[in-house]
Formats: structure tokens, sequence, C-alpha cells
């Protein structure tokens, strides 16, 4: 996914569920920043525990309230 230019990157469960987590570049200096993973979607109100990629676009557009 990074290599498509996107900012997301997921991880696989134990059993085969996935969990979607979304980079936040934070500047520490002019010169150096850091990127954190934070979870952005996984099994949950709303969200089938094998997510599609639609669920995904859905998410990612903030389609789905």
């Amino acid at each position: 996914m990074n290599n498509a230019g996107l900012t997301t990157t997921f991880e696989e469960g134990e059993k085969g569920q996935f969990e979607l987590f979304k980079g936040a570049t934070t500047q520490k200096t002019k010169h150096m920043s850091t990127t954190e993973w934070i979870s952005y979607m996984k099994e949950g109100p709303g969200i089938p525990k094998f997510f599609t990629l639609r669920d995904v676009e859905e998410k990612l557009a903030d389609i789905k309230k």
C-alpha cells in the first residue's frame, strides 16, 4: 500500500482478520520526522471481522457515519 503512495498499511491477525493502520507523520526538527502507525480500522460496530476493500474506501472517504 505504501508503494502505491498511500499512508496506510495493514496487519493480519492470528485468525485471518486484518487491521488497518494510518500513518501520522510528526515533524520533530527541521530535518527529522517520524511516522506513527495508528489503528484506523478493525472489527467493531458497523465493520465486519473480514472487511472488504469497499469498506476501507468508505472509511477513508468518511462515507459511513
